[in-house]
């Protein structure tokens, strides 16, 4: 039988995060993955203020995302 996985099995490091899972995070955390930009994890703003981009795959700072210790991004490892 195939292990179905879900966001609740995400998990996410950056230079200022330690491994957290995504559901340990607060709500405005945001994960997103778009042909231009890879895998990114932004904290969403409210009002006026820009969003805080806290990790990417292709710019600073790095980032790792792992599902139940699959690992689909890894950009810390080579910094």
């Amino acid at each position: 039988m195939t292990t179905r996985y879900s966001y609740h099995d995400l998990h996410i490091t950056t230079p200022q995060i330690a491994r957290t899972s995504i559901c340990d995070l607060p709500y405005r955390v945001r994960v997103q993955c778009t042909r231009v930009g890879g895998w990114e994890v932004w904290a969403i703003t409210e009002g006026h203020l820009p969003e805080e981009l806290l990790g990417a795959e292709y710019e600073e700072p790095g980032l790792r995302l792992d599902i139940a210790g699959h690992v689909i991004c890894d950009t810390l490892s080579q910094r």
